[in-house]
């Protein structure tokens, strides 16, 4: 019986660690590209993946300049559907584009981009995946590594972190800001949500009326709780996931069909690099309390 027991809890633990997938694109598929600083978003059943592009020639980040879209209603077959949005074709979008992120409101997709590292530009379209057009015709705010989270209610916030931007006290720390209605104007002032500094790659989501942060802090991403979208100050829990093999980490979470899933890239893959990442997911998991156990990468056996 005890054979039996341990048995069916090897056969659990994994199921829950193994997605047996990662990463999401390989260098030998047609239409590869480097798909770093995943926003992944759960739109009409599916799973859109909405990333930056790293150029296969890439030593650092100012070659950032477009951004692609992944798509799976299943999280096993995934279509490609490459550059979708180039921000420098806008006469007021330059400069170097890093982490996007894409929310949905009134009939219309938004797509949030950052442009001269900081600065917030947004396109919108009536399909997840496109055609997009100019929302605006210049910034609407300044942030670095913009989110865009819209409660169960409707309203909508932002979210970034102002270390390269002065908007806050001294340092970096977790911002966020309500939205207007028209999803491209600040309906009030930033707020500071995290006493603890960090780094980057601020993204936000909600799970039984409770408010999930994370962000990098140093080589790991640390998460926050809170019972509300602007509170002062989110409760620091501790280490969501490890160091980002080859990579500085930039993560997102959905829940998809009752499941949790944490996305993030690496730069050890596809004869990758610290600037030539791929994009990857793995199943998150809670405790009763409501806490989350640490995350554990996993890799596609060949």
């Amino acid at each position: 019986m005890k054979k039996i027991s341990c048995l069916i809890f090897l056969l659990s633990l994994i199921s829950n660690i193994s997605i047996a997938q990662n990463p999401i694109l390989h260098k030998k598929d047609t239409g590869f590209i480097y798909a770093a600083d995943p926003a992944a978003e759960v739109f009409n059943d599916k799973v859109y993946v909405y990333t930056s592009r790293d150029v296969e020639n890439a030593v650092g980040y100012s070659t950032m300049q477009d951004y692609a879209v992944l798509e799976s209603s299943d999280l096993k077959t995934w279509i490609n559907h490459g550059v979708v949005l180039k921000p420098r074709e806008y006469s007021w979008a330059h400069g170097q584009m890093n982490a996007p992120d894409v929310a949905y409101k009134n009939g219309w997709y938004y797509f949030y981009f950052p442009y001269n590292k900081t600065d917030i530009g947004v396109a919108k379209s009536r399909t997840p995946i496109g055609p997009w057009e100019e929302a605006v015709s210049d910034k609407i705010t300044t942030i670095f590594d913009p989110t865009v989270f819209v409660d169960d209610d409707g309203q909508a916030y932002i979210y970034g972190n102002d270390g390269k931007v002065d908007i806050g006290a001294p340092g970096r720390h977790i911002m966020g800001a309500k939205l207007k209605d028209n999803m491209i104007e600040l309906d009030g002032p930033w707020v500071q949500l995290s006493k603890e500094p960090v780094n980057e790659a601020v993204h936000v989501f909600k799970r039984n009326d409770t408010y999930y942060f994370h962000a990098r802090v140093g080589k790991v991403t640390k998460y926050w709780m809170a019972d509300s979208p602007l509170p002062q100050f989110a409760t620091l829990k501790g280490e969501l996931a490890p160091d980002a093999p080859n990579a500085p980490n930039h993560a997102s979470v959905i829940e998809f069909k009752n499941e949790w899933y944490f996305f993030y890239h690496r730069g050890d893959v596809n004869e990758g690099s610290y600037h030539r990442r791929s994009t990857c997911f793995d199943k998150m998991t809670f405790r009763e309390d409501g806490t989350i156990e640490p995350i554990i990468y996993t890799l596609e056996k060949k």
